[in-house]
């Protein structure tokens, strides 16, 4: 091959040796044209397995398939390799494979010898997913090359490279449009139009900044009104005010817990907890272990179910573990009836900014599901990490009664006790 081709220098430890490389950032960074180019350079000069995979991959037009054919015919290599609808295989026995990890679950955890495992759109990749991944790419040597758009702040790639120190043997590149000097015209006018119309959305797509609200996010309104009206803010917790807690209870999931004081006319959440793969024990202990006077415990109705392995209802196990009075919430007919029972109460309510930061972004990017197909969103949510908070905060829409109305003053400020 004659061509030269070329990278922006700040992709050259992609030349290096790394089990985890995570490129992050704004459109027009080149990530994904880099990653592809030299993982089909690689896959050239010595025989490779990839596996090129993301969370959802309904087909494989969903995959970065036609990146890379693309990209084939750009480097002048269609003579080496053979693309196919399916596939991508060079003379030399390198070899592309595509999956999503959602629905192809099995396949991944059988698929053996993979060189590099490049995740594509990473920012949605859930816990789950990569807890099978991770383990799958084990052959000596191998590495996980991972690309994203920053979305938000919870989403676990995120969390797990960005947030967090990432894992030894790690690098991780922050790129975005000015560090690619092969950026082209068109998209610069692109660029600079969006950021004279709409500066915000400008700095979540060309620079990787994080979002504040999902698109169709279904409180959207509501936490746009409340930050507002400043009642997403720091809020005081009363001594000798009782706290009740709002569950949603998951399996394979997080279960998330709201705390929340009734002041006067005002609704004030003063605390937020979640995890995963957690017995009763544990969560029973953390509540038990925060300094408050507890009222009710309000929970879903699977709270009475008696699950697979277990001799007694959830119910029965909080109570023992000393999570007690429990009021079970009755389930609503339709999901709609939850949300709106939210809505309607959402103008009485005031957060903790900082106790329950993890809640509020579970509000702002609890979203509807979006129909590829129809280019709309549907009015079914979506299930992800944001969904268990939400669900939650709808027990206490739909669980916690009081018939006083709201009012727009500031919490007092008083201490905790």
């Amino acid at each position: 091959m004659s061509n030269v081709i070329k990278f922006p220098k700040i992709f050259k430890p992609l030349n290096n040796a790394k089990r985890y490389k995570v490129m992050h950032g704004g459109r027009g960074s080149s990530k994904s044209w880099s990653v592809a180019r030299k993982l089909i350079l690689m896959g050239a000069n010595k025989p490779l397995r990839i596996l090129c995979t993301r969370e959802l991959q309904k087909s494989i037009k969903q995959s970065v398939h036609k990146l890379l054919s693309d990209q084939i015919s750009r480097m002048g290599l269609d003579a080496f390799y053979q693309v196919t609808d399916a596939s991508i295989k060079g003379v030399n026995g390198t070899e592309f494979i595509f999956m999503g990890v959602k629905h192809n679950t099995e396949e991944i955890k059988s698929t053996e010898g993979i060189d590099i495992c490049w995740i594509e759109e990473a920012h949605s990749l859930t816990e789950s997913s990569w807890d099978i991944i991770d383990p799958t790419i084990r052959k000596e040597g191998s590495e996980i090359w991972v690309t994203f758009n920053p979305r938000f702040k919870f989403d676990f790639i995120y969390q797990y490279f960005i947030v967090n120190d990432p894992p030894e043997n790690s690098w991780v590149q922050e790129v975005s449009f000015p560090d690619n000097p092969f950026f082209p015209e068109p998209l610069r006018v692109q660029m600079e139009r969006m950021a004279k119309e709409d500066y915000e959305k400008y700095e979540y797509v060309w620079l990787g900044k994080l979002k504040k609200l999902a698109e169709g996010a279904i409180f959207g309104t509501q936490i746009i009104e409340a930050r507002r009206e400043n009642r997403i803010c720091a809020v005081p917790v009363l001594s000798g005010v009782e706290v009740h807690t709002f569950w949603d209870l998951g399996r394979n999931d997080h279960t998330a817990i709201w705390f929340m004081q009734n002041v006067g006319k005002e609704y004030r959440f003063i605390d937020y907890y979640e995890n995963r793969l957690k017995d009763i024990e544990h969560y029973a202990r953390v509540v038990k272990a925060k300094p408050y006077m507890y009222g009710t415990h309000y929970m879903p109705h699977d709270v009475e179910h008696i699950m697979l392995g277990m001799k007694s209802s959830r119910r029965q196990q909080f109570k023992e573990g000393g999570i007690d009075p429990i009021k079970t919430v009755d389930r609503v007919k339709v999901k709609s009836e939850g949300i709106e029972s939210a809505r309607r109460v959402f103008p009485s309510i005031w957060i903790d900014e900082k106790r329950c930061e993890r809640g509020i972004e579970c509000l702002s990017n609890y979203r509807y599901e979006y129909n590829d197909d129809r280019d709309t969103h549907n009015l079914a949510p979506h299930h992800d990490w944001a969904s268990n908070g939400a669900d939650a905060f709808m027990q206490f829409a739909q669980g916690y009664r009081d018939t006083k109305r709201a009012t727009r003053r500031r919490p007092k400020q008083v201490s905790i006790a």
